[in-house]
């Protein structure tokens, strides 16, 4: 079971997308990102990352593999580079990627596969919400 100061941690997280450049917090709705799913004729989303399996902190060669192993397992849906940015800057911002298309089942099956404690999902029209894994 994961901690509730890990939980704020996650709500206060920023969720950025490079190109284009979007950024996604918890509870509020994204215009930018709405446009973008309909650009793609897409309802569903997850911003999900694969570094630091259960908040234990990885080396970076050990994050990027876990990231490139995460954008093979996501090479059947269309998927944006970004990365989690959260306020404790001690903690370095975590590779991750805006995955649309993807239904919230299969998010979290993806997310439990990466032994994260939670990802971030939503739905055109609907603000982004923190999904625990655990």
């Amino acid at each position: 079971m994961i901690n509730e100061e890990l939980i704020n941690a996650y709500r206060k997280t920023e969720y950025c997308i490079f190109k284009p450049a979007i950024v996604i917090k918890i509870g509020e709705l994204s215009e930018s990102l709405d446009e973008l799913l309909k650009q793609y004729d897409q309802q569903d989303w997850t911003f999900i990352s694969a570094c630091n399996p259960y908040s234990k902190i990885l080396s970076d060669t050990e994050n990027n593999e876990r990231h490139l192993h995460l954008k093979e397992a996501m090479k059947a849906y269309k998927y944006f580079e970004g990365e989690g940015i959260g306020e404790d800057l001690s903690w370095k911002p975590e590779k991750s990627l805006l995955v649309i298309g993807i239904n919230k089942e299969n998010a979290i099956e993806v997310g439990r596969h990466f032994n994260q404690n939670a990802i971030v999902v939503g739905e055109v029209g609907k603000p982004a919400a923190l999904q625990r894994l655990m």
